[in-house]
């Protein structure tokens, strides 16, 4: 049967109800959601993406979706329908709009690298999520350095957080570009939780150090009582590296998820980041599982 594929600036409705059931058949077949937070926002009309529909026999049988901002793309086919030249067509499609286009993986399947190794794409970076149980090893509650406040979020705080994390992103095209508006939208959502927001400020100069940013969510749905912790973002001012601020910003982090009661908390982390993973490694994280993003 021949595959249809309709290209859009914005969903439907009905094209958005089509695309998150298939992103729910997805998730249940692969144990991997196959959009991430950007490209879910977007789903709802945020941000600057194209959407690619295709159609077979009337039903949505594969997406692909591009940030035209950051030429970052995401592909999902439906179980069903892998095989039999869908993703292909779709990433065509994309290739042809935005020709630098990168591809993420989430989980990098066997599928995935299959049609990236098909289109004669090359890894070209590498995420790794990392885990740790914080029922079993209870996170060590570690003072501040010297001079350095942490506490909770406050809505002054917010142009000094997102320059520092500008500053501290200059290397991640994702992260490194959020501006206040995209923060102010995380911040509009259900999870936010300002208690959860920590921020390190200098004692004497009452200049923004860093901030760790937890976030709270039920990732299973055969356990929808297991909430699962998250080290949304950890980041410190250049100028303020080497003070042992990020380590007493993960341990205030990890102190408030656990005293929530969260068991498991999990991270993102770039593999190229040889020091900070090796920070989070000694916290006792390890890697459960590796996106990766394809390119020419």
């Amino acid at each position: 049967m021949n595959i249809a594929i309709a290209r859009t600036g914005a969903l439907t409705p009905h094209q958005r109800a089509a695309v998150e059931r298939l992103v729910e058949a997805v998730t249940a077949h692969d144990r991997v959601r196959p959009l991430n937070e950007a490209a879910g926002f977007a789903l709802d009309g945020k941000g600057h993406a194209v959407h690619w529909l295709a159609h077979r026999g009337g039903e949505v049988v594969g997406y692909a979706q591009c940030d035209r901002s950051t030429h970052q793309a995401q592909l999902l086919v439906h179980p069903e329908h892998r095989r039999q030249g869908v993703g292909s067509a779709l990433m065509d499609q994309v290739q042809r709009v935005e020709p630098q286009t990168t591809w993420w993986a989430f989980g990098n399947l066997e599928e995935a690298r299959g049609l990236a190794q098909s289109k004669e794409l090359r890894l070209e970076r590498e995420l790794l999520i990392m885990e740790r149980d914080l029922a079993t090893f209870p996170p060590a509650r570690e003072p501040a350095p010297e001079g350095i406040e942490v506490r909770p979020f406050e809505e002054s705080d917010a142009q000094a957080l997102v320059e520092v994390n500008a500053d501290a992103f200059t290397h991640h095209p994702e992260q490194g570009a959020m501006t206040l508006g995209d923060f102010w939208i995380r911040a509009g959502e259900d999870w936010f939780d300002p208690a959860g927001l920590l921020v390190a400020i200098d004692d004497d100069s009452g200049a923004f150090l860093g901030f760790h940013w937890t976030k709270t969510e039920r990732l299973n749905p055969e356990r929808p009582d297991e909430v699962v912790g998250e080290v949304y973002v950890i980041a410190v001012a250049p100028t303020a590296s080497g003070r042992g601020i990020g380590r007493a910003l993960l341990s205030a982090g990890l102190a408030h998820l656990a005293d929530r009661g969260v068991q498991r908390v999990r991270l993102y982390v770039e593999a190229s980041g040889e020091r900070v993973v090796k920070m989070y490694e000694s916290a006792r994280f390890a890697v459960v599982t590796r996106d990766a993003s394809y390119a020419r």
